[in-house]
């Protein structure tokens, strides 16, 4: 006869072979396609990785700050402000001194919002390119852009080294940006029309559309074509007229 309970050992090997957290998180930076394709399916995973990425970017960020005499952030503050006059200069230093105590928060909080906002946004226009298709809900598109910004979390993690192994609190801005195509590669000055567009192309950027290109595919059933052009569409866009602009 046969046995009337064959499902059972079916679902328990399904469940035994979901992977763990921490594991996902591993298989996401190195094999996206595989470490995604079952993100829609999940329910809720993606709000702890969401809350670990903004705990710990806030507090890094705050720590990289706060560690910093109140003069030198002036100063660095300034250097990063553009052409000034003499009078600018004194009245820009005066009012930066004045909120130099409130810098940490301000940064930690101002970078917390923007990834946040950021990733509302990215997920509101993958909804847009796969209506056609009905391919995912608002929610899955958006756990799906958690889960792709993993590197930021790589990133930040890799500035807290940094500013450990470094032998004083007072480290330039730019720091933050350790991982950018200036820093890595064209080492433009402060001041140069194409600073600010080189400081913000870097490694991890790079790294967190390939996992996004990747999961389009496995998650979302797009085609390898597909997936590019939204992927790329924006990035080009955003980047090729700040270029033609600055």
């Amino acid at each position: 006869m046969t046995d009337p309970v064959l499902s059972a050992p079916t679902a328990a090997a399904t469940s035994t072979n979901t992977p763990g957290f921490f594991s996902q998180i591993l298989n996401t930076l190195l094999n996206p396609a595989a470490a995604l394709a079952t993100v829609p399916q999940q329910s809720g995973r993606h709000l702890w990785l969401l809350a670990l990425q903004v705990l710990l970017t806030t507090a890094i960020i705050y720590w990289f700050y706060a560690g910093m005499s109140p003069a030198w952030l002036v100063e660095q503050q300034i250097l990063h402000a553009g052409e000034l006059t003499p009078a600018e200069t004194e009245q820009i230093r005066a009012a930066m001194a004045s909120m130099a105590g409130a810098t940490p928060i301000i940064g930690a909080v101002s970078v917390a919002v923007g990834s946040l906002a950021f990733t509302a946004i990215t997920a509101g226009y993958l909804l847009l390119t796969g209506k056609l298709q009905k391919a995912l809900s608002y929610g899955q598109w958006f756990a799906l852009v958690v889960w792709s910004q993993l590197p930021t979390l790589v990133n930040i993690l890799g500035l807290a080294v940094l500013v450990l192994l470094s032998d004083s609190p007072d480290q330039p801005l730019m720091l933050v940006n350790y991982a950018s195509l200036n820093q890595l590669v064209l080492d433009l000055p402060v001041g140069h029309a194409l600073y600010s567009w080189a400081e913000s192309i870097n490694v991890f950027l790079i790294w967190q559309l390939w996992i996004l290109f990747a999961g389009l595919q496995s998650a979302a059933a797009f085609s390898a074509k597909r997936a590019a052009v939204v992927v790329g569409t924006p990035v080009l866009l955003i980047f090729g007229l700040w270029a033609l602009v600055a």
